[in-house]
């Protein structure tokens, strides 16, 4: 296929149009005219997830967080930036990201659905947020536990204190500052980089912020891949998108 055509089947889903004003989705680095047998799907871009799609003999890779976000002085080969547009550029690699234009569509859906929850709704005026019923209500401690199974997380901070768990908001990646749509609506609210600051809100409100790592985005990674196996005539694979924190 050519990487128009697939860039056209990305932005049928998750449009620029709906991109927060101070993102940067979309095309990165790339010939739209080339043609595109296998790609690599990850999280994050870096030099060695480009190194992976690189030795995993992909002349695409597709990322959630985009390469460009980060402003460009100049096109250093000595530094990680100019490393990474070099080494692109020289392998014939294709980099795409779909940051908050995904995030707008199906990134807290994806989340939300992880969990045995009914009733799933807009949480925010934005739109982004997810908002919804667990089948079960729960105590805290018995959510928290459910929390990390779900989300294969190891370690997570939480802040607050309720009861009972019945109703549930979420927003993956830096989505703290939302939360106050949530008082008085949701027992428990689930997001990542949270600050003091949030801790505070969360006691003072009496709702249960929990601190699912930023890294609970990686579910893109496959959710990602299902969605366009359906659509795209090349072979797609799983980067392995490891976080940048280590835990101990």
């Amino acid at each position: 296929m050519k990487l128009a055509e697939i860039i056209n089947i990305m932005e049928k889903h998750y449009p620029l149009s709906i991109q927060e004003e101070w993102d940067k989705c979309g095309l990165q680095i790339g010939d739209k005219n080339q043609d595109i047998d296998k790609i690599m799907i990850s999280l994050n871009a870096d030099n060695d997830t480009l190194q992976e799609a690189i030795d995993q003999h992909c002349q695409l890779l597709i990322t959630h967080h985009p390469f460009l976000l980060d402003s460009i002085d100049n096109i250093d080969k000595d530094n990680f930036m100019g490393q990474f547009i070099y080494k692109a550029i020289e392998n014939h690699i294709a980099v795409y990201s779909s940051h908050t234009a995904l995030d707008n569509v199906s990134m807290n859906q994806w989340l939300i659905e992880e969990l045995d929850v009914d009733d799933i709704k807009k949480g925010d005026t934005s739109g982004i947020t997810r908002i919804a019923t667990l089948k079960h209500a729960m105590n805290q401690d018995e959510f928290i536990q459910y929390v990390q199974d779900i989300y294969h997380i190891k370690h997570l901070k939480y802040a607050g204190q309720v009861q009972k768990v019945s109703t549930v908001a979420i927003c993956g990646g830096s989505g703290a500052d939302f939360m106050h749509e949530f008082y008085g609506k949701a027992d428990a609210y689930l997001t990542g980089d949270s600050k003091y600051r949030h801790a505070k809100n969360a006691f003072d409100h009496h709702i249960l912020l929990v601190d699912i790592n930023h890294h609970s985005e990686n579910i893109m990674v496959h959710k990602l891949k299902e969605l366009l196996d359906k659509e795209v005539d090349c072979e797609i694979i799983e980067g392995s998108s490891p976080d940048y924190y280590h835990y101990i």
